[in-house]
């Protein structure tokens, strides 16, 4: 029987997933465990191999066999003890989905197995939800086990944070994230690294950068941003926004402003826009660090108003803060 990984390739994540296994196979596991990680990480299929590991039937550290007949159920998807618990798109976890499980929770295992439940973003139970988990968790039944995933960004209730065990993934190294994008089939290049650095590390962010040809797509939206600050003319930029969905269109504007704003402030290190240097260094010689700043506060706004506005008129908004930072930026 030859031991197999089900981490496919995400080494990064290797470390935290040897030392949970290791810490079951000591007897000090814990029933409920909390994995915080940035999203676009490999957190699901951190979770699907931990997932796997519990229901083994012969485990070691790290490794669960891939043969047993639970592994096998697990790997066809069609293991009866694993529960899978997320939010519907523009919806969040209700109590009732929470009862669901709970009363499946209660009875004997079908394959005399663990029993695991796999909550992906449990910051979005509703309190009624959370409430209900909540009880669970303070009174777990034998060999059930929750795993429980969050973006780092959110909070959670502390009465559900302080019965988990927190286990935060780190992000890959760029050689990490490199070697990843090339295992996915991508050739070598500056834009693997570019990829990246837009995503803040995420490599599943950066992979889906490069198959939407997202870099080439950043590069020609600074530049219209470029000539929106010069001729200081709306129209100069507005219409290069893609309004049904113009939040990638504001992450980087947002990083463009904020490696301005480092450079305004002679900090070289930590850019997003490392490529776009000369362009952002440039831009950062024309204006204060403060009128940066407070062009960075209105991109801010506006995508927090697209994220939590229904029914918003994302045009409107936008065109009001590309005319606020015309008025209080450029000119003020």
């Amino acid at each position: 029987m030859v031991p197999t990984t089900q981490l496919n390739g995400l080494v990064w994540l290797e470390p935290v997933y040897q030392q949970i296994t290791q810490a079951f196979l000591n007897g000090h596991g814990h029933h409920a465990l909390l994995i915080r990680s940035a999203n676009d990480n490999g957190a699901e299929q951190f979770c699907q191999a931990v997932a796997q590991w519990l229901f083994c039937e012969h485990k070691q550290q790290g490794r669960a066999c891939g043969e047993c007949r639970q592994c096998q159920l697990f790997e066809h998807q069609s293991h009866p003890d694993f529960y899978f618990l997320a939010a519907e798109k523009g919806k969040k976890i209700s109590i009732e989905s929470i009862r669901e499980i709970t009363d499946k929770l209660s009875r004997h295992s079908q394959q005399q197995s663990a029993k695991v439940v796999y909550i992906q973003g449990v910051e979005q139970l509703t309190e009624a939800a959370a409430n209900a988990l909540l009880k669970t968790l303070e009174e777990p039944t034998a060999d059930c086990y929750f795993l429980l995933q969050t973006d780092i960004e959110h909070q959670l209730l502390a009465t559900i944070y302080s019965r988990c065990q927190l286990w935060p993934l780190p992000l890959p190294t760029q050689d990490q994230g490199v070697a990843w994008l090339l295992a996915q089939g991508f050739k070598p290049s500056n834009d693997l690294q570019i990829a990246l650095a837009m995503n803040y590390g995420r490599p599943f962010a950066a992979k889906n950068t490069l198959e939407q040809g997202e870099i080439a797509k950043r590069l020609e939206f600074l530049r219209q941003f470029w000539k929106f600050y010069r001729n200081r003319n709306l129209l100069m930029l507005l219409p290069y926004f893609q309004m049904d969905n113009p939040i990638p269109q504001l992450n980087w504007l947002e990083a463009f402003l904020m490696d301005a704003l480092k450079g305004a402030l002679a900090i070289h290190t930590g850019w997003q826009c490392n490529d776009l240097r000369q362009g952002v260094e440039a831009f950062a010689q024309q204006l204060s660090a403060l009128k940066i700043y407070q062009g960075l506060a209105i991109i801010r706004r506006m995508r927090g108003d697209l994220l939590s506005i229904n029914g918003v008129n994302q045009e409107l908004i936008i065109a009001n803060g590309l005319i606020e930072m015309i008025e209080n930026v450029f000119e003020g």
